[in-house]
């Protein structure tokens, strides 16, 4: 009886990733349907790193969402103020709101140009620092 795993096995080949160019399996005539439906050719890193990607893209947005409804709350606030004080303690918050409004969307554009996971993994924890801080 012959062994299956070694049927397997031969029904591969190995070829590059369009994205990464790093080498993987796939089944023999594979490649050419995917090929045929002008489908890129990706390894599983790489299709695991754009969902990675995607989701802390969204987590990203969730909490930039989030920061402009604080900032509207500030300016209502301050319009209620009724001491320089006090707004002026409104204004630093916003400021610092608007601060990290703005790394976020840096962010977001590191994200998106990005394709190394050492990266992403660096993005999210100064994304998670930058939370922190908003709180």
């Amino acid at each position: 009886m012959p062994d299956s795993n070694s049927n397997k096995l031969t029904n591969l080949e190995l070829i590059a990733c369009d994205r990464c160019k790093n080498p993987f399996m796939i089944q023999k005539g594979e490649k050419l349907r995917k090929q045929e439906i002008d489908e890129e050719i990706v390894c599983e890193n790489c299709i695991k790193l754009e969902e990675r990607k995607k989701l802390l893209a969204s987590s990203v947005i969730e909490s930039q969402n989030e920061i402009k409804t604080s900032i509207k709350n500030y300016e209502d606030k301050i319009e209620s103020a009724e001491t320089q004080e006090i707004k002026n303690a409104f204004y630093e918050k916003i400021k610092t709101q608007s601060e990290i409004l703005t790394k976020s969307v840096e962010l977001l554009k590191k994200i998106e140009e990005t394709n190394d996971e050492k990266y992403i993994e660096e993005y999210k924890n100064l994304f998670e620092k930058l939370k922190k801080e908003s709180s």
